[in-house]
């Protein structure tokens, strides 16, 4: 399938100002329109998923309009006379009772839960089910929370009422209560199954990351944005020449996958103990199906299913797998924040016995090295992760030096404490700010350790984030208050006079990246990396294979990137930027510099030699390049000058990315430097 993608994809007008207060269930029904008729991957849903979808097209435009609108908020019960669209309808009872009778919505006859009918009545509606009850004052305190609590508990620490037993009590109480609530709905949870399965197909290849529930406003949302012009995509080709599921399993498979990971997410949100219930299930049982699902998907793609070897690496994440892995760390997350570091390693060695669906398995090695030394002072396990974490062909060189600089201090650290316990028993911690000679812990690669400077600033706050007094010097007497960027940036400007500085560490290599090589980013040619209309960015961008897909091209581009003039480089600017200014493309931040102006002549000023150095490392490994680049851009038009500067405050420290990028730099031939701002306390 071939097909030209562009801002009118959605409908060929844009939405009026009537339209717009509708535009909720305009755009659910054309996601629905389009995964049921237009979509790569409608086989997979069921018979019943596209018969429920055309009995909403059956319902009348208000039935929809309200349905709509429940869908998108919590599931939960809600009062009927307490719902009010008033551009729906004035009255939502006959709107109600229709969608119940056609199985949309559940009525109150399935409300059953007592905690559910007490947390849906008004405080004054609670206190008079409570006198009718004849319960102690006690009970009816002011706090709703604390009134439910008590209703609940009141069985289990007094004798009966009217000699019934607990659960009949109970069922007196939610009999009263619904009495009191009038008709209630909820979204039935079939109907609301295959919807969000249709969500998730229609959301799978778009720029915005699909989360039940909440996320489907958002990409109802971003649809209007579209349709009114406040969000524009690039143009470029769709060819879908595979589908993401060879087989309804697959899907599904993939789906419970995603339920398993918002359960996990919901828990930590909640910040509950991995032992405590929520939805159903703890994180600890969490943990141990989802494991379990993992080893079932890595011995699925091992005998050639989803993914061994009928889908291209960029397109793993729309797997089972994947899904299962990342929610695996996400497990291993919230047994760390609870200080189960134990159970924590266990998950991440798990994680790191397979490598078929794993992204950062650096992140992971780092982890497990973390937990193992400095939480579980188990010094030999913790060398042995980062011996085996050295011998993995994944590392990247910011991982490897983390690594190694571990290894470092716990070598050095397990040596002195031994010589100093030998002499007074106790042993040493290492000095406040002690920094690693980068030198010294890379023996494999060349790292440069970058010049530094220090200025001296007046300290206002002593605390975390540390904020300096900058004197006004255009009114006498007066002074602002900034953060160690802001400082930094006002001494080059006013010391070292450089005219145009701007804050901006990864963003601004983002998006010199997007512009200058944007023809790359979005050719035609290359199959199933865009399959939506709704993308920033081609799927593979992430991966290696952005690189090893479009090596001609790449190359073509790099070429004349090196041999550019200062003028070549700024005329492309410019017309990249006349083209495209304002288009949703990954890492372009088009407010990032004030005028185009300062766009083109800060690429004149970094020169295309260095230019072509950063989009190579970024065409081949986009996903890790972006963290760690310096704070501030410096350049000066008339000297054609540009400098990288790295600032640390007091008590910082270089982070392995910012050494490696610092480094890097260098060896490209940059002018970079650490700005170290020493302070004064006043």
């Amino acid at each position: 399938m071939k097909r030209k993608a562009s801002d009118n994809d959605i409908t060929e007008e844009k939405v009026s100002d009537s339209e717009r207060e509708a535009y909720y269930s305009a755009n659910f029904k054309e996601i629905l329109r389009t995964v049921l008729k237009n979509s790569p991957e409608k086989h997979v849903l069921s018979d019943q998923a596209a018969k429920t979808a055309n009995r909403f097209f059956e319902l009348s435009e208000p039935h929809q309009q309200l349905y709509v609108r429940l869908f998108l908020r919590k599931r939960q019960w809600l009062r009927v006379c307490c719902i009010r669209y008033p551009d729906i309808s004035p009255s939502m009872d006959l709107l109600a009772r229709v969608l119940v009778e056609q199985g949309f919505l559940e009525g109150e006859s399935l409300l059953a839960d007592p905690a559910e009918v007490l947390g849906l009545l008004q405080v004054k509606e609670l206190k008079a089910l409570c006198k009718s009850l004849n319960l102690p004052t006690s009970v009816t305190g002011t706090q709703k929370a604390a009134m439910i609590s008590s209703v609940l508990g009141h069985q289990a620490t007094h004798r009966p009422l009217f000699g019934s037993s607990s659960s009949s009590f109970l069922a007196t109480v939610s009999k009263r209560g619904k009495a009191v609530l009038g008709s209630c709905v909820r979204v039935a949870e079939g109907s609301a199954d295959h919807f969000s399965r249709i969500m998730l197909l229609f959301s799978l290849s778009n720029s915005w990351v699909f989360e039940e529930e909440h996320s489907c406003q958002q990409i109802i949302y971003r649809m209007l944005q579209v349709k009114i012009g406040q969000v524009v995509y690039p143009d470029y080709d769709i060819s879908v020449t595979r589908s993401l599921f060879a087989s309804s399993q697959d899907f599904e498979r993939f789906y419970a996958a995603t339920k398993l990971e918002q359960m996990v997410l919901l828990a930590t949100e909640k910040g509950v103990s991995p032992d405590d219930v929520t939805g159903g299930l703890s994180v600890k049982e969490l943990a141990e199906i989802v494991r379990s699902e993992l080893d079932d998907e890595v011995s699925r793609h091992a005998k050639g299913g989803q993914g061994g070897g009928s889908l291209p690496r960029f397109l793993l994440p729309f797997t089972a797998g994947y899904v299962n892995a990342r929610t695996l760390g996400l497990c291993a997350d919230h047994f760390e924040k609870s200080g189960r570091y134990e159970e924590a390693c266990s998950l991440l060695r798990h994680l790191l016995s397979q490598d078929v669906f794993t992204s950062r398995r650096g992140k992971l090695w780092e982890r497990l090295a973390l937990n193992l030394d400095q939480h579980l002072g188990m010094k030999e396990e913790c060398l042995d992760a980062v011996a085996r974490a050295l011998q993995d062909p994944h590392m990247r060189p910011h991982t490897r030096l983390t690594l190694l600089q571990r290894r470092q201090r716990v070598t050095r650290m397990s040596a002195m404490g031994k010589k100093k316990r030998r002499s007074t028993g106790v042993c040493p911690q290492p000095n406040e700010g002690e920094e690693e000679d980068a030198a010294l812990v890379i023996s494999d690669m060349p790292l440069r350790n970058a010049p530094e400077v220090f200025i001296q600033g007046k300290l206002c706050s002593s605390n975390s984030a540390a904020l300096f007094v900058v004197s006004n010097q255009a009114t006498s007497g007066s002074h602002t208050i900034t953060r160690v960027e802001g400082y930094a940036s006002h001494h080059y400007a006013n010391q070292d006079g450089w005219p145009c500085i701007v804050h901006g560490e990864g963003s601004v290599f983002t998006t010199l990246f997007g512009l200058l090589m944007w023809d790359v980013i979005f050719a035609g040619g290359v199959d199933d990396v865009f399959r939506s209309p709704f993308q920033g960015a081609p799927l593979d961008l992430f991966t290696s294979e952005f690189s090893a897909r479009r090596k001609e091209l790449i190359e073509s581009r790099l070429d004349w990137m090196r041999e550019a003039e200062a003028e070549e480089l700024q005329s492309e600017v410019v017309r990249i930027w006349n083209a495209h200014s304002g288009k949703a493309c990954v890492g372009v931040n088009w407010e990032l510099f004030a005028t185009q102006d300062d766009t083109k002549m800060l690429a004149a000023c970094v020169g295309g030699s260095l230019l072509g150095c950063i989009c190579r490392q970024f065409s081949e490994d986009y996903a890790h390049s972006a963290g760690g680049l310096p704070d501030l851009t410096l350049w000066n038009p008339k000297t054609l000058q540009c400098k990288f500067v790295e600032v640390k405050g007091p008590r910082d420290r270089l982070s392995s990315k910012q050494m490696v990028w610092l480094s890097r730099l260098m060896e490209w031939g940059a002018d970079v430097e650490v700005c170290r701002v020493k302070a004064n306390v006043t």
